[in-house]
């Protein structure tokens, strides 16, 4: 008993029982460890992949939604409706990534997890994203606009790595490289140009199709069948050498006039063609040129190109300005 308590004598353990539990402890926490070591990390290699596949769709989804406004942008960003997306690049002196609960918001409606964890990689560390400035690439003699992303989580020990001669990191021209444990994805923006390029001529081409077959079926309508007059449309001068009375209008002829007129039948009902027809792959309405001095016809400023064959062209804006026509050659 404790004197002058009543108590029993309260004892704590001694250096020689502790000694005895640490040298049990201490292997089993170190077994525990080299089982699971592997485990988690096997766990964070999984989980990475997941998140780099899941962010890398979403942008593929939000570029190809949005490929105006994405390749307006000339500068190293990635610019959505809904917002804009800077590039989160690592800390010179850490090299732990920038990107925080923000970064991907305006990502949103094409991310399956909230952009407040989506930002993270398989060992919930920051990724890394980074964008190139707007570049320019000719696919079948046209100039086409696109940029290219990278996506990169820093893995096990949080940061970017550098290894000698190997620093984590995307070119300016859109080269990924990748060093120690760090493991990325790029989004290629050249891809989803030719794709959407090929997809929009594709369409063009569907459309030139029908209006050279307007004016041959205009040309057949007519008893005299007159090589000098110019079927694509009416209204132009001199007026005998326009198709006379055809529902062709004239377009604009400083610039090519929309297929489409709100609340009026116009050209694109003219051909037969629907409004997805006459939509590029871009979400664009295409136009049509049958007047100016870009195509043949009889009111061109060059004499020489006043004569048949007349054409025609059909004609879109690529993302980040380029021109695109297409020509319809009148035939008899």
């Amino acid at each position: 008993m404790s004197p002058g308590t009543g108590r029993p004598f309260a004892r704590g353990f001694t250096l020689t029982e502790l000694a005895i539990v640490l040298a049990v402890l201490v292997p089993l926490v170190l077994f525990v460890l080299d089982v699971l070591g592997p485990m988690l990390a096997f766990q964070g290699g999984l989980d990475n992949r997941r998140q780099l596949a899941e962010v890398r769709q979403a942008f593929i989804a939000a570029y190809r939604d949005n490929p105006v406004v994405v390749d307006a942008e000339p500068g190293a960003r990635f610019v959505l409706p809904g917002g804009t997306i800077e590039v989160a690049g690592p800390d010179a002196a850490t090299g732990r990534c920038a990107s925080g609960p923000t970064t991907l918001a305006p990502l949103a409606r094409y991310l399956p997890q909230s952009p407040s964890t989506a930002f993270r990689d398989g060992f919930a560390a920051p990724m890394c994203i980074l964008i190139t400035a707007r570049q320019s690439r000719a696919i079948g003699g046209v100039d086409a606009f696109y940029r290219v992303l990278a996506i990169i989580a820093p893995g096990a020990n949080g940061r970017l790595d550098t290894i000698g001669a190997c620093t984590t990191g995307l070119s300016a021209t859109g080269e990924l490289t990748l060093c120690g444990d760090d493991e990325g994805v790029l989004v290629d923006g050249f891809n989803i140009a030719a794709d959407l390029l090929r997809q929009t001529l594709a369409r063009m081409q569907l459309v030139v199709t029908a209006y050279q077959s307007y004016f041959q079926s205009r040309a057949q309508a007519d008893p005299s069948r007159d090589a000098s007059i110019n079927y694509f449309a009416s209204g132009g001068t001199p007026t005998e050498r326009w198709d006379a009375g055809g529902p062709m209008p004239l377009s604009a002829c400083g610039a090519p006039s929309p297929l489409l007129v709100p609340g009026a039948s116009g050209p694109a009902a003219i051909l037969g063609l629907s409004n997805v027809d006459v939509t590029d792959h871009y979400g664009q309405v295409m136009q049509y040129d049958n007047c100016s001095n870009l195509v043949r016809n009889p009111q061109n400023a060059d004499a020489a190109q006043q004569l048949p064959p007349y054409t025609a062209s059909i004609v879109t804006t690529l993302p980040g300005g380029t021109v695109l026509r297409v020509n319809a050659v009148g035939a008899l």
